[in-house]
């Protein structure tokens, strides 16, 4: 997701769902325009297909006008806009026109500290709940990602690990002892 002007956003709040293929966003910002954009692979902006598009003031729910696809334009002012949008392959993006304030929660059964399965983008503080959820938080950052992984991939890693590592043993070992002749 990309905030385009003349929005900027003060801080933002990611819910990955329980089944880890959509979240639910609150951002707040002072504008009168928000774009919902994703970033493509080339660095272009990709539409993100939103539901539930909620534009939030201070006296209760505002009405909102369809710019195009992918914006939405509103009276100028001070909100929060919260909606719903899929994940795709287990990562999430945003991108700021400023620095901001950002926190991601994933639900149990989903985590982020394995290096070979997770990423975090630097400057997020991870942290671990006691319902076994996790918390990550980034005090002033114009970009966030996370890609998380649930625990059928780590066994699946640990196993594909565990396999190559025999294979090495049983390819080198004969080898070894060939050269200490």
């Amino acid at each position: 997701m990309i905030l385009t002007a003349p929005v900027s956003a003060l801080c933002a709040d990611f819910r990955v769902l329980p089944d880890g293929t959509t979240y639910q966003a609150a951002v707040e910002v002072t504008g009168s325009e928000y774009g919902f954009w994703m970033q493509g692979l080339l660095g272009e902006r990709v539409p993100l297909a939103v539901d539930d598009v909620q534009v939030i003031g201070a006296s209760g729910q505002v009405e909102y006008r369809k710019v195009n696809a992918a914006t939405i334009a509103f009276p100028a002012g001070n909100y929060t806009i919260r909606y719903r949008a899929p994940i795709r392959d287990n990562h999430i993006q945003a991108v700021f026109d400023e620095p901001y304030s950002v926190t991601v929660h994933l639900p149990p059964g989903l985590d982020v500290q394995n290096p070979l399965l997770g990423l975090i983008s630097p400057g997020g503080r991870v942290t671990e709940e006691e319902n076994g959820s996790i918390t990550i938080r980034w005090d002033r950052a114009p970009y966030v990602e996370v890609r998380f992984y649930d625990p059928g991939r780590e066994i699946l890693l640990n196993t594909f690990g565990t396999i190559w590592m025999i294979a090495a043993i049983v390819l080198l070992l004969p080898y070894l002892l060939s050269r200490r002749r």
